[in-house]
């Protein structure tokens, strides 16, 4: 979710090959035969396994300002439920601008930071991104995080993940800040220029800049490694919405398990979505070395971990820390997370997951 560039579009609409899974609950006719269609509080099955979405709307958007590669995996979730009968679009919009349209009923469900999106109202019922996209990038004569003892480094600022992953990292390399010259830039690029310009040692970046860095720096750690829990975003959608189509909510989170899985496993037919997503912006090789970057934060595993109570709360208690949430965001975490539609979209993916 961090690699976005600024504006408002409607992404373009995306057709892959995909397969869904057979439910335990699922409503399904005779062998041949089509499945009822889904309603929005019961799926219905093919008898191929996938589900059968045809008369069902979905309206998702997406805290990005425009079609960006990082965000391959959201619309080949929404192009899951187009191939599985649904009618379904994906809006970008900056800021907290999504948020907003979906609290005020314009779209049904976001994907995006978890502070704006508990902020707004709204109740978390997924994952986007389950993993931080920073990574710790060093000089070569660098060699460990104890080595940054002594050592000057750049980072965004205190109250951003960089600040997190800053304490993190000197926990596992047993030192103290006090040890170290930091220097805080303001932003991840900047971070990056003072690294490659012999101003500091050390640089926490987000992991799409370390190409440009070039041969003389390595990556000392990973920020998914360090603090796997600390997500980037999240799905999310009013709680009225999520209680009326709970069906609905659990086909997002099966698209996003099949989106995973295909971002995880085929680079082909990652890539052909990335430039069909970014109207072909980019060269191949350029996707190609995207979705190498992107596979090294682990950001979308296909693992009932990916979501949960735990998850969630960890990231409420950093957004706390930072004071990032703010009135509605400050209601108890309880009331701010739904779990069903991804524990029953996870039963039927980990039963059934051939046919994906």
């Amino acid at each position: 979710m961090k690699l976005k560039i600024v504006g408002l579009g409607l992404s373009a609409a995306l057709l892959v090959a995909a397969c869904g899974s057979s439910s335990p609950k699922a409503t399904t006719t005779g062998s041949g035969g089509s499945a009822k269609t889904s309603t929005a509080t019961q799926l219905a099955f093919n008898t191929n396994g996938t589900p059968n979405l045809t008369g069902l709307t979905f309206a998702v958007g997406n805290a990005a300002g425009s079609a960006h590669i990082g965000d391959t995996n959201v619309h080949n979730m929404v192009s899951y439920l187009q191939q599985w009968g649904a009618t379904a679009s994906q809006t970008n919009a900056s800021q907290n601008a999504p948020e907003l349209a979906v609290e005020s009923g314009k779209l049904d469900t976001v994907s995006g930071p978890l502070p704006t999106e508990v902020d707004s109202g709204l109740n978390v019922f997924g994952p986007n991104q389950a993993r931080l996209d920073d990574v710790i990038l060093a000089k070569n004569s660098v060699t460990s995080l104890a080595d940054m003892k002594g050592k000057s480094v750049a980072i965004c600022c205190d109250a951003s993940p960089d600040g997190v992953l800053l304490a993190a990292a000197l926990k596992k390399g047993g030192i103290k800040e006090s040890s170290l010259s930091v220097l805080r830039t303001g932003a991840s690029s900047a971070s990056l220029d003072a690294l490659i310009a012999g101003k500091v040692d050390v640089a926490f970046v987000h992991s799409n800049g370390v190409p440009k860095a070039g041969k003389n720096f390595h990556i000392l750690a990973v920020g998914a490694t360090l603090l796997p829990e600390y997500a980037d975003s999240f799905m999310a959608a009013q709680g009225s919405w999520l209680t009326a189509h709970p069906a609905m909510a659990e086909a997002i989170d099966l698209a996003w398990l099949a989106s995973s899985k295909l971002f995880n496993t085929d680079e082909a037919s990652w890539v052909k979505g990335a430039a069909a997503y970014t109207s072909n912006a980019d060269s191949t090789a350029q996707y190609q070395a995207a979705w190498t970057e992107l596979q090294s934060i682990q950001g979308w595993p296909t693992s009932e971990s990916a979501f949960s109570a735990p998850v969630v709360d960890f990231n409420l208690n950093i957004a706390g820390q930072q004071g990032a949430l703010k009135g509605q965001g400050n209601r108890p975490s309880a009331s701010e997370i739904d779990l069903t539609p991804w524990q029953q979209a996870w039963q039927v993916f980990n039963q059934h997951q051939s046919a994906y």
